[in-house]
């Protein structure tokens, strides 16, 4: 009998552990929101990449010509207007909160994140390590965001996409950015990028 229940459990065991862990995903589609520059387009092939070769999930891009744009998707649940996912940074969202920009950009992202969570439900991820857009810009702190309730249907997003945390330097992203306005396409950049960092 005993034996019996142990090959019932070890049975469970292997089906759960064989899951794989983008249940949940497969099936539903997440769209990404970018500008049409070519550091957004860089980040959004990222996002995109990762989540689709870890999960399975269908992501698309979808360009705006403003932040405004963006945000307004944001807002929106339609699946044929939505964006749940975009990247941004410290000195775009204290403007869109019309605060003051911080000295240490460390409590930057700390406030913001805060703020945009109880304003907006957007919850900020892990940073991705670069600091600056361009080489004469503020110190500014880059991350992905996600709106509260994609995390419902997607719980494992935060957890994929966390892996980029610290990944990008300011060198690294500046070389990323040069061949894509060289003229490679972005997502076979960020494709290299991620495997390089044996990410996918």
């Amino acid at each position: 009998m005993l034996r019996k229940l142990v090959g019932i459990a070890v049975f469970f065991l292997l089906i759960m552990t064989s899951v794989p862990m983008s249940m949940g995903c497969v099936g539903r589609v997440l769209f990404v929101g970018a500008l049409s520059s070519s550091a957004d387009r860089l980040m959004s092939e990222l996002l995109v990449t990762l989540i689709n070769e870890r999960t399975g999930t269908n992501v698309q891009i979808r360009f705006f010509d403003d932040r405004d744009q963006l945000y307004n998707a944001m807002k929106l649940t339609d699946e044929a207007d939505r964006v749940d996912i975009i990247v941004e940074d410290t000195s775009h969202a204290m403007s869109h909160l019309k605060r003051q920009r911080l000295a240490d950009v460390k409590q930057e992202y700390l406030d913001a994140k805060e703020l945009y969570e109880k304003k907006l439900d957007i919850i900020w991820l892990k940073p991705l390590g670069f600091r600056e857009n361009q080489t004469d810009a503020e110190p500014t702190v880059i991350a992905p965001l996600l709106r509260r309730d994609v995390l419902t249907n997607f719980p494992i997003l935060p957890k994929i996409l966390n892996k980029l945390a610290g990944t990008i330097d300011d060198e690294t992203f500046n070389d990323l950015e040069s061949r894509v306005s060289g003229g490679e396409k972005p997502k076979n950049v960020a494709k290299d990028f991620l495997f390089t960092k044996k990410l996918i």
